[in-house]
Order: structure tokens, then C-alpha cells, then sequence
């Protein structure tokens, strides 16, 4: 095996005064063929592979940042019916907020990962955290002005910059600062940090609200009282002052430090694979001719994608079962935790289970399907139980169901790089982002549409007939490891300061 070497062992990084920002690597390796994606023996290179301390704070600041995205993201959906009261908006207008960012970071994916790519991963981190900071500025200008949407639709939109960076960049920084055997759990830490802050979003904002609204709350609002309403307003505008705060924090420790790459690369695949910006379009007609990538691309969009539209709409789609907007939030809060401990509980298995991604991903989804069709039976009047039976097994039954769809996420990342392999990491992430956002965008779409958004039965079943559509299209998914193969190809060497 490699013998990595640590930050306190490595004499060069007592010298290092560049803050590592703008070193290139100097490979006397061939480029790879990626249109044939294939890749090519490499028999002689000068750089050594290394390990530094310094990749788990980028891990941690990327990760606040997720947070942040995240608890930005889903801020208003939970507090549906406060926004009802206060501001008059209707459920469909607060689902475009959260549809603002996604169709914004569909578009903007592929044009972002290209300058990434060419300026590196400092020049993504400050440009995303730049855009986030715009979009919470506009939502204090919409809360402090005349509370028009428009303003908020536009801040997000902002927003959806930063969600293609954090969305598409976690394999990319797993590849650069991490070694073979962590790559899966820092993806996941940077995929799901984002999962975490929506979960934390179902909890703040009722929580900043200082005040409980209600499912009686919405039909009734002509009976409310002018008191009761001005202090939703304010609840409302402690959160948002919340997230810029966050925000700004995250803002700050990006500015202050993040470099792109570190001196040397943490693993042989890495070392080897430097496919250069110009191989940009080349990389992504070898994904797009591929058809393995396709079919991860729609399992992706199924099961993860269709699964996280269901729960951020969980306010709204629990209603009929007259659970309230508090006990949504934490219905919400406790899936999306659950998700992510989960999460990162099957990418240390998948990290030691090197090859059986494909056979981890078949269970989980096959456990969120059983838990799902029964929640579907529960919501239709299938199966009839007393109001706090209910509740508990409703939340049981979302929580099982959002860690068998939603941990699968950073297995489809890292599975795609695997296909994809010898293409960019990041090139990777950006297109299983796009797929990702598209079909949130397509859900957001029908629950648009009034008929839908009157009878939110259609959720649940959705969800599981997508899920199921994901599992079925599991098996045609080959199990095939080109970077790890590689790695185990070099077990013998012995990589030394």
C-alpha cells in the first residue's frame, strides 16, 4: 500500500509560503484518451503522493458552506402557511423559490465547472459563497420592502450558482485532498452537508418564528388578529437575518482560506489522470456518448432527486393528514438528519467494501421503497389508525424512506466517476447535478399545476413509483472500478517523503 505522509512529517511544508493557490502540477505522463475513455499506463512520474491535516478543515469549510446553502434553500417551504398569512403568497408561488434555484443551477453547471476547472477550486468556493451572500440580501430587501416574490425569485436564482458549485465540486475535492480510502466519505460529507442545512431549515425557521402556526391557522386566517400577524412578519425576518449571518461566516473562512490543490496529489489516480481544460468538451461527449452514465443519471433524478422534492414539500403534503406546520418542520428535520447520518454511515461501508457500490445502493433503495408504499397506503385512507398512531408511524415510515433514497446520494457521485473515469471528477459531478435538478424542477412543475396542488396524494406515489423505476434500472448498471483498479494495480509501490 501507499505509505502517505502527513503534514507534521513533510519537510517542504515548513517551507511553503505560497498559500496554495496557484501551483500546477509537472507531469511527464502522456495525457489520458478520454474520448475512448480509456486509460493509459503511466511508467514514470515526478511527483510523490501525500497526505495533509490541512484537508479536513477545506472539509469543514466546505461543509458549513453546504449548511449554509442548504438552510437558505429550504427557509420558506417550511413556513408555508406563516407566508400565507403574513404575505398572502400561495403554496404554488412558494414552491418557485426553491424552483428558482434549481433551474438557475441547471443552467448555470456546465459553463461553471469549465472555469472551475481552468481557476481552480478557490476561484468556485468565492464565487459561490459571493452569489449566496447577493441572494440572502435580496431576501432581507423582500422582507424589509414591500414583500414582493419577484425580489426573492431573484436572490435565488443567485442561489442556484451556488448550489451547482457545492453539488458538482464534492468529487472533486474528495479526488484532490483525499486518498482511495476516504474519497467516498469526504463526498459524502460535502453532498449531504448541503442535505443537513435543509433538514436544519425545517427546525430554524419555525423555531426563529417564536410563534405557532397551525393547519387550522391557513383556512381561518380572516378570525386572526392583527397582533398575531405582525408577529409571524417578525419570526419571519429573524430568520432571514439568520441566514445572512451564517452566511457571512462561511464568507469569511472561504476568503481567509481555501487553496485549490494541494503541492502534491493524494493518490496515484490522481497523479496520473491530468486531463487538462482543453480535453473539456471531449470529456463531455465521452460522458454524453455513454450509457452507462445515462442510466446513473436517471437513477440519480428517480430515487435521490424525486425523494428530496417530496420531503422539502412535506409541509404542504402532510396537511390533509392535519399535521401542522411545527410538526411537519420536525418530521423534516429528523428524515433529513437521519439521511445524512446514514449517508455517511453507507460511504465508510462502501469505503471498505471497495466494488459493491452497485449492491449498496439495491438495498437502501429496496428498504426507502418498502417504507414508502406504506406511508402512500397511510396518506390514500388505506390503512386507518387513531391521529397519534398516526403521527408516529408517519414519522418512522419518512425517516426510513429518506435514508434508503436520499444516502445513496454521494454513491451516485462517486459510482458516476467510476463510469465516467478517466474524466474530470468535477465534469462528473456537474452533469449528475443537472440530471439531479432537472427532475427536482419537473416535481416542482406538476405541483404547480392547480389540480396538484389542491390534492397532494399524488406525492407519495410519485415518489415510490420513481423509486422503483431507480431499482429496476440498477441492474443494468455494470460493476466496473477503472480508479480503484488502479490503485490496487500501484499496491506495491512505496511513495515516501
Amino acid at each position: 500500500m501507499f505509505s502517505y505522509v502527513e503534514d507534521s512529517s513533510i519537510q517542504t511544508d515548513n517551507k511553503e509560503k505560497d498559500p496554495l493557490i496557484n501551483y500546477d502540477f509537472e507531469l511527464s505522463s502522456q495525457k489520458p484518451d478520454v474520448q475512448n475513455n480509456v486509460s493509459p499506463n503511466h511508467s514514470d512520474s515526478r511527483q510523490e503522493v501525500k497526505l495533509y491535516r490541512r484537508r479536513w478543515w477545506l472539509l469543514f469549510v466546505y461543509g458549513l458552506t453546504g449548511i449554509a446553502k442548504g438552510q437558505v434553500y429550504n427557509t420558506w417551504p417550511p413556513l408555508s402557511g406563516s407566508l400565507i398569512l403574513a404575505y398572502h403568497w400561495s403554496d404554488s408561488a412558494i414552491a418557485q423559490i426553491p424552483g428558482a434555484t434549481t433551474i438557475t443551477s441547471a443552467v448555470v453547471s456546465l459553463p461553471l465547472m469549465y472555469l472551475v476547472q481552468k481557476k481552480g477550486l478557490r476561484f468556485g468556493m468565492v464565487l459561490a459563497i459571493s452569489s449566496l451572500t447577493i441572494g440572502c440580501l435580496m431576501a432581507v430587501i423582500c422582507i424589509n420592502t414591500n414583500h414582493s416574490i419577484w425580489t426573492l425569485l431573484i436572490g435565488y436564482c443567485f442561489n442556484g450558482v451556488t448550489s451547482s458549485m457545492l453539488l458538482s465540486s464534492g468529487s472533486l475535492l474528495s479526488v484532490t485532498w483525499f486518498p482511495v480510502s476516504e474519497r467516498t466519505t469526504a463526498t459524502a460529507v460535502c453532498t449531504m452537508s448541503l442535505q443537513f442545512g435543509i433538514g436544519l431549515g425545517f427546525v430554524t425557521g419555525p423555531h426563529l418564528m417564536g410563534i405557532h402556526v397551525t393547519a387550522e391557522d391557513v383556512p381561518n386566517k380572516g378570525n386572526l388578529t392583527q397582533d398575531f400577524i405582525d408577529s409571524i412578519s417578525t419570526g419571519i425576518q429573524r430568520t432571514v437575518y439568520f441566514d445572512l449571518i451564517l452566511v457571512l461566516l462561511c464568507l469569511v473562512m472561504i476568503i481567509a482560506y481555501f487553496p485549490s490543490k494541494p503541492p502534491h496529489p493524494p493518490s496515484k489516480s490522481q497523479l496520473l489522470n491530468d486531463t487538462p481544460v482543453t480535453d473539456y468538451v471531449q470529456g463531455v461527449k465521452s460522458l454524453l456518448l455513454n450509457k452507462q452514465f445515462w442510466i446513473l443519471m436517471l437513477i440519480t433524478g428517480l430515487a435521490v432527486s424525486t425523494a428530496t422534492s417530496w420531503l422539502s414539500l412535506a409541509s404542504a403534503n402532510y396537511r390533509p393528514l392535519d399535521i401542522g406546520q411545527a410538526s411537519a418542520g420536525w418530521i423534516g428535520f429528523s428524515s433529513i438528519m437521519a439521511t445524512t447520518l446514514g449517508s455517511l454511515i453507507i460511504s465508510r461501508v462502501a469505503d471498505h467494501l471497495l466494488k459493491k457500490s452497485k449492491l449498496i445502493m439495491m438495498v437502501s433503495i429496496g428498504f426507502g421503497i418498502v417504507n414508502i408504499t406504506i406511508l402512500s397506503c397511510i396518506q390514500q385512507k388505506y390503512i386507518i389508525l387513531p391521529f397519534n398512531s398516526m403521527i408516529v408511524l408517519v414519522y418512522i415510515l419518512t425517516i426510513n424512506a429518506s435514508i434508503g433514497l436520499g444516502s445513496i446520494y454521494p454513491l451516485c457521485f462517486e459510482l458516476g466517476c467510476e463510469i465516467g473515469y478517466p474524466v474530470k471528477e468535477g465534469l462528473v459531478g456537474c452533469l449528475v447535478t443537472i440530471a439531479a435538478y432537472l427532475f427536482l424542477f419537473l416535481y416542482y412543475v406538476i405541483y404547480l399545476t392547480p389540480a396538484f396542488t389542491n390534492d397532494t396524494h399524488w406525492m407519495s406515489w410519485t415518489t415510490l413509483g420513481c423509486s422503483v423505476a431507480a431499482f429496476i434500472l440498477l441492474f443494468t448498471i455494470k460493476d466496473h472500478y477503472p480508479r480503484i483498479d488502479m490503485e490496487e494495480s500501484h499496491s506495491t509501490d512505496n511513495v515516501a517523503d
